[in-house]
């Protein structure tokens, strides 16, 4: 099974006041990721790499092609629930703790509370944030909210996960 199946994906954005002009930003894209297998989108600034990860959330719609999740359309929101996410410039309420995020997060996701509790202790430890567990994040350094943003995208143990700039910071 493909982990990511898309065919004939472009996105053209309105621009203009009147919204009479377009910027395409993704051409006719075609890609498949298989299951298991580890994948890098590299292209310059503006190549539509972010519009991708967009349109795979359904944060932005395309103009036309389809995209598929583990086989199922993305607009099936049940797949999203076996997907994890860390955006290029993750934001979390900086007052909460990494385990109080992750809590939070897993109880988004619908973990049960022994399962969660397990999930959140191993996490922490796989991100090195162990020693901080109990910090606010807004004490933080860039790469240190990094790693709860990855420590985030695997709590609900997705099947696919998707790091946008995963190395910034």
């Amino acid at each position: 099974m493909l982990a990511i199946e898309i065919k004939g994906l472009t996105k053209d954005y309105k621009l203009g006041f009147w919204r009479d002009r377009s910027r395409r930003a993704l051409d006719n894209l075609d890609l498949n990721v298989g299951s298991g297998e580890v994948f890098g989108l590299l292209g310059h600034n503006g190549a539509g790499k972010t519009t991708t990860l967009k349109i795979l959330f359904r944060l932005v719609f395309p103009t036309s092609g389809t995209a598929r999740i583990l086989g199922k359309e993305i607009n099936e929101v049940a797949i999203h629930r076996r997907v994890g996410y860390l955006p290029e410039n993750p934001y979390f309420y900086d007052h909460l703790t990494p385990e109080e995020l992750l809590s939070y997060s897993g109880r988004l996701f619908g973990l049960a509370k022994d399962d969660l509790r397990r999930r959140i202790n191993g996490l922490i430890e796989r991100v090195g944030l162990a020693d901080s567990r109990n910090v606010a994040i807004r004490k933080f350094s860039k790469g240190m909210v990094q790693r709860v943003g990855i420590a985030q995208a695997l709590v609900n143990d997705p099947d696919v996960v998707f790091l946008d700039e995963p190395m910034s910071g």
